[in-house]
């Protein structure tokens, strides 16, 4: 990184500081009194080894390389009996052994949750990443709160395979419910995030912000219905094209059934004006998500799927993306787990008329986790990963990945 881009990260970390100082801040002063606050502070490190073929999916043939990586997040949380204020961090340092320069990857994140009165509570994040896009760390699932409104769209998207960039993103949101019955409630939710990279690089810079506002009413014990509608704004940097505003109606669905499974749903219809060369079109694409859980004492199983038009950093704009995949956690015994996971996204293309495009991409993720407890504080683990894209213009190696490492927990334990 170069000393302009260090200065640029340090003052954006140094702002960032003083907003989650303005959070803690602020719910003092807006919070309702309570008794005693409970204060918990940790630091969660680990150190492990690994062997990938392809850690940023880049193309060509020298890709492989042995790792080495330390990461430590520490972490504090304030919490009395109407309020939660969690302020945390993460660092990632990974040597490699060929092929890759060492990089370091780190993020800060200040949330508050809190009842503002006897009817409303309301939540806000304010977060701050720094990372060299890779296989790992490509996002294919967003946040998504449970009216089903839109969040700020996952920084970068899928579309960054290979590039190996460092990208910064600063995001947040905050969200008010208001119970207005014992079965009505109405829910708000805005949010934002600036996504920047290297002057150099090839990929692009945007602004993005989105609003919400739901209805849901509760018909009885297990079933939830609602209405939602968001709207969201993608600012490209120093062009007009690419440009878009989503309007998103959708009808939501919850229910419970049988003594473990739930279901959350949202069915709907996405209409973006873009800016093109030819000046502004009219896109329109289904959107929504689903959600199905079984959970038991022992195991959690969970299908998740999810439609939205999203601002992405290569290409021409913003673009549909469709991701499913399904997370698996047994618990064997006290102190024995298994985690999986797997997950595919497919980043669609808006019709561009006589724009060059890159066509769809699309990316697959796969892992598979073994962890055991060798004391109160210490956890030994072995993961195994799988990582590809398809439909890509560049020939390109899948990422194999295995690791083995050991974490400890210095302070209060979770």
């Amino acid at each position: 990184m170069t000393l302009s881009s260090r200065w640029k990260s340090n003052r954006i970390i140094s702002r960032l500081e003083h907003a989650a100082s303005s959070v803690v801040v602020a719910s003092v002063f807006f919070s309702p009194g309570s008794a005693q606050a409970e204060t918990r502070a940790w630091i969660n490190t680990s150190l492990s080894a690994e062997i990938a073929t392809n850690p940023y999916l880049q193309g060509g043939s020298k890709t492989s390389a042995a790792t080495g990586l330390l990461t430590v997040s520490p972490g504090v949380e304030f919490v009395d009996a109407v309020k939660t204020i969690s302020l945390t961090g993460d660092f990632r340092h990974q040597e490699f052994s060929r092929n890759y320069r060492s990089a370091d990857d780190y993020s800060v994140n200040a949330s508050l949750r809190t009842l503002f009165a006897r009817r409303l509570n309301y939540d806000a994040t304010i977060s701050y990443d720094n990372a060299v896009v890779g296989a790992n760390n490509l996002l294919t699932f967003g946040a998504n709160p449970t009216n089903g409104g839109l969040v700020p769209a996952p920084p970068g998207g899928i579309t960054l395979n290979g590039l190996g960039q460092r990208r910064e993103a600063i995001s947040g949101d905050v969200g008010l419910n208001y119970t207005a019955s014992a079965r009505d409630s109405l829910q708000t939710r805005g949010g934002f995030s600036f996504v920047r990279f290297p002057s150099a690089s090839v990929a692009r810079e945007y602004n993005d912000a989105s609003a919400s506002i739901g209805y849901s009413r509760i018909l009885n014990s297990r079933i939830t219905i609602g209405l939602n509608l968001s709207v969201s704004r993608a600012d490209y940097l120093r062009t007009l094209i690419g440009d878009a505003t989503t309007i998103s109606p959708q009808a939501t669905f919850s229910t419970k059934f049988g003594p473990n499974w739930t279901l959350v749903a949202a069915l709907g219809v996405s209409h973006s004006t873009v800016y093109r060369l030819t000046g502004k079109s009219g896109q329109n694409s289904a959107s929504g998500r689903l959600v199905l859980c079984n959970v038991t004492s022992r195991v959690k199983f969970c299908v998740r799927g999810s439609r939205s038009v999203q601002p992405t950093s290569l290409g021409n704009g913003v673009r549909p993306q469709t991701s499913i995949g399904a997370s698996y956690n047994l618990r064997l015994d006290s102190n024995s787990t298994i985690d999986a996971t797997a997950n595919i996204t497919r980043s669609s293309q808006f019709n561009q008329g006589t724009v060059t495009t890159n066509g769809s991409v699309a990316y697959g993720q796969a892992s598979l986790k073994y962890s055991r407890r060798i004391s109160q504080r210490l956890d030994a683990f072995v993961t195994g990963s799988y990582a590809n894209s398809y439909n890509d213009a560049v020939p390109r190696k899948a990422n194999s990945l295995i690791s083995v490492g050991i974490s400890y927990t210095f302070g209060d334990m979770k």
